[in-house]
């Protein structure tokens, strides 16, 4: 499919890398809809992400995410996604960004990204002993799967978020690969 046909504009990283905070930006930008599919999980499930990982486990999480995700790839209105950091490890989900979105790696540090989420409390793969170990665990596990999926990849490294999605717009703008 060519790039300038697909839709919705995806974004993908691990855990605290900025994709809801650079999906907002991007929203605004282009004066569209931005979708974060946690939050939308969390509506459906009716329950906080964490609390229903503790529930149900993450097999069960990830099922409910491939529903809400390609609901959300399929509607006919143009849409910055957030996706959940785990999202690619899926092969239907990859699939479904791959046809059906435009999609930034926003790839980050793991050093980085456990700096910046010390004190968060929310995400539940990082509810660890060592987040860093987890960070960079998850970072081996899926980086491979991110830059499947990904047209762009744009490095947070050094940059304030506003930054990275100056370039993550210039890039889809663009329409340049890197």
């Amino acid at each position: 499919m060519n790039l300038k046909t697909k839709l919705h504009i995806a974004l993908v990283g691990l855990p605290g890398c900025g994709k809801s905070t650079i999906g907002r930006y991007l929203a605004k930008r282009w004066s569209i809809p931005f979708v974060d599919v946690d939050v939308v999980i969390e509506e459906r499930i009716a329950c906080s992400i964490r609390e229903f990982f503790a529930k149900e486990g993450e097999s069960q999480f990830r099922e409910v995410e491939r529903e809400v995700l390609a609901e959300l790839l399929s509607r006919s209105e143009k849409m910055v996604v957030a996706t959940g950091g785990g999202a690619v490890l899926k092969a239907e989900n990859r699939q479904q960004l791959i046809q059906n979105a435009r999609v930034i790696y926003l790839s980050a540090s793991p050093h980085d990204i456990a700096r910046r989420l010390q004190r968060d409390t929310q995400r539940p793969l990082l509810q660890v002993s060592n987040p860093l170990q987890r960070l960079l665990d998850l970072h081996a596990a899926r980086d491979p799967f991110y830059r499947e999926v990904a047209d762009f990849v744009v490095s947070g490294s050094g940059l304030s978020a506003t930054q990275v999605a100056q370039r993550v717009a210039m890039q889809v703008e663009l329409g340049q690969h890197g």
